[in-house]
């Protein structure tokens, strides 16, 4: 795919394009290659895309995910893999310590 950045409307086609790239294969992957609603949202408001909640953004969407799993609607978990392996270190890691002892949550 060949896009050009020579104009403004151009910049911004490119900014989409790779946001949409970004939540796709990082922040929010899915085990289909289809674009959900919950990825075109942030693209449309690209003057506030800065001040978005992305750590809730994510968030929501591994909750989904883990919801979709639990009720045998997905055989696998959708969401920021990179999240779910902190979480799962801390948790495995900490596992079985006091509370004074563990260190802050991530």
């Amino acid at each position: 795919m060949e896009i050009g950045v020579g104009n403004e409307e151009e910049r911004l086609m490119f900014k989409r394009i790779f946001i949409l790239y970004i939540q796709m294969a990082f922040l929010l992957p899915t085990t289909i290659n289809k674009i959900s609603p919950i990825h075109l949202s942030p693209i449309f408001q690209m003057d506030s895309i800065t001040e978005r909640n992305w750590g809730g953004h994510v968030l929501t969407f591994i909750i989904k995910g883990i919801t979709d799993y639990k009720e045998k609607k997905k055989k696998a978990i959708d969401g920021c893999l990179f999240a779910l392996i902190i979480i799962y270190f801390y948790l495995s890691k900490n596992k079985g310590k006091k509370k004074a002892e563990r260190p802050p949550k991530p």
